[in-house]
């Protein structure tokens, strides 16, 4: 049997206890009893406690608090690049590359001048302008029920369009970023048109309608409703029966963050990126993509028509 590459990414952005690596040596809790600002976050992600309590661990480590303003990702976006938000943005931190990709277009955030964050995170998956950084990664893996799929019939995403996957497949909704980038990661590769034959036979292999959630995809994986889907790497799907895997020709997407352009705390802001650049370290210098990132945000938009031509939604 082929040997896959197996996965080592990241699950989602900065998991619960990962990475022991050390803050940068400049983050040091202020003496005496003064009382910083706090740096304030403009976040997209649906769990909201999350990121308060990974903060804390910041705030321990500097003395300096985290405030964090929770919007959906287009949302918390257009109100950085419109600058209407209160309390205004130090930070932006978005699950997808498209939405720092999108403040940096429009001139919402500043340059990132970090020598740890350029040693440690490969060029691929910053920002080719300096405005933006990866802080965690997340792949697109195929998972597949290996009773009744063989590893040597999956090479990669093309395959599952292929007629014997007919009935077969579990997709989640094309409006998950992991999915919307992969369309654009297709279009980048192939242009528009073989991007959307590929789309238009994973639709028609479909088993059943596509899942509003990753849980409710492996689900059905675990029901036998289908034998093969496309996960992202934030869920480790592991099991006797079912299989995860990273293709060779493997999508990365990933968590973004940036410096806003009104930032009243620039110093403190990156020095916050910095310090989650530290806590996956590891991950990132390791995670080596095939093409620039940011080359996909161009494609988002195209990635959603197309989504859309072929009934994927």
């Amino acid at each position: 049997m082929k040997q896959h590459r197996w996965i080592a990414v990241s699950a989602a952005i900065l998991t619960a206890g990962c990475g022991n690596e050390a803050p940068p040596n400049d983050a040091k809790a202020p003496a005496g009893n003064f009382t910083p600002e706090p740096v304030v976050v403009y976040a997209a992600y649906a769990d909201e406690t999350y990121l308060p309590n990974l903060f804390a661990d910041f705030t321990r480590d500097t003395g300096r608090r985290v405030v964090v303003r929770h919007r959906d990702a287009a949302t918390i976006v257009d109100d950085l690049i419109a600058d209407r938000g209160s309390p205004a943005a130090d930070v932006l931190l978005t699950p997808s590359v498209y939405g720092v990709w999108k403040a940096a277009t429009e001139g919402a955030l500043r340059p990132l001048r970090s020598e740890s964050i350029s040693g440690t995170v490969p060029a691929m998956l910053r920002d080719p302008d300096g405005a933006w950084t990866a802080v965690s990664v997340n792949a697109a893996t195929i998972v597949y029920d290996s009773e009744k799929i063989d590893a040597d019939a999956i090479r990669g995403y093309r395959e599952l369009g292929d007629s014997r996957f007919d009935g077969q497949l579990c997709l989640t909704s094309s409006r998950l970023p992991i999915n919307r980038t992969l369309i654009a990661m297709l279009i980048a590769k192939d242009d528009i048109r073989p991007a959307e034959r590929i789309v238009r036979q994973w639709v028609a292999n479909l088993a059943e309608p596509p899942f509003a959630t990753e849980l409710q995809l492996v689900d059905a994986l675990q029901d036998g409703r289908c034998v093969v889907a496309i996960v992202s790497s934030q869920l480790q799907v592991g099991s006797s029966r079912l299989q995860q895997f990273l293709p060779e020709a493997a999508h990365f997407d990933i968590s973004g963050a940036g410096v806003a352009r009104h930032a009243r705390q620039p110093e403190a802001a990156l020095q916050l990126i910095e310090w989650l650049v530290a806590k996956r370290v590891g991950t990132l210098a390791e995670t080596k993509p095939r093409q620039d990132v940011s080359t996909v945000a161009w494609q988002i938009d195209e990635a959603t028509k197309l989504a859309e031509r072929a009934r994927y939604p």
